[in-house]
């Protein structure tokens, strides 16, 4: 039941933040929402930043499950590392379809620019070492390259489809080349 409760909330205050922005989403209608008490919310969050970073850390948990089960997979280096960014980007995608997202993701005063980034921090450093043991010449150089490539790809593109399709491209074109 705890499990539920709290998916409820985090639910629930993760679609307001979504839609209204962290500024004008309060506890009262995040508890409105989730359909719980004022009270029950409190017991649990002592203020709507602790509900923020809660979401926050439920959206990382997200993209790690999602890059780690792609990373997971049999198959080549360059197969599974961009299923594992076609997987990241298209999440971070349909997030930042919320004006609000790309505000809240970036304050680093929020926590969540600061999670953000270690979660970049790790992934570059598992895509590192996934690119060294395949064999490939500078794996520093290259792993930067690729993510930086999928970083603006996300960025600019307009639909999924592009993000995947882009990522793809760039992944095995730079993978090929290298090796």
């Amino acid at each position: 039941m705890k499990d539920e409760r709290q998916n409820q909330i985090l639910n629930a205050a993760k679609a307001l933040f979504f839609e209204r922005g962290l500024r004008a989403t309060t506890m009262a209608a995040i508890s409105e929402t989730a359909g719980i008490a004022k009270p029950t919310l409190y017991s649990r969050y002592k203020d709507k930043n602790a509900v923020f970073q809660a979401v926050v850390t439920s959206i990382l948990d997200e993209l790690r499950a999602v890059m780690d089960e792609e990373f997971s997979k049999s198959g080549n280096v360059e197969d599974r590392l961009t299923a594992a960014l076609v997987a990241k980007y298209c999440v971070v995608f349909d997030m930042l379809q919320s004006p609000h997202v790309a505000e809240m993701m970036e304050d680093k005063v929020l926590y969540a620019g600061v999670a953000f980034e270690k979660l970049n921090t790790d992934v570059a450093k598992r895509i590192e070492g996934m690119i060294c043991e395949a064999g490939y010449a500078t794996p520093s150089d290259l792993s930067h390259l690729i993510l930086s490539c999928a970083f603006g790809i996300h960025r600019n593109a307009r639909t999924r489809e592009n993000v995947a399709r882009d990522i793809t491209t760039v992944v095995h074109s730079l993978l090929t080349t290298a090796k």
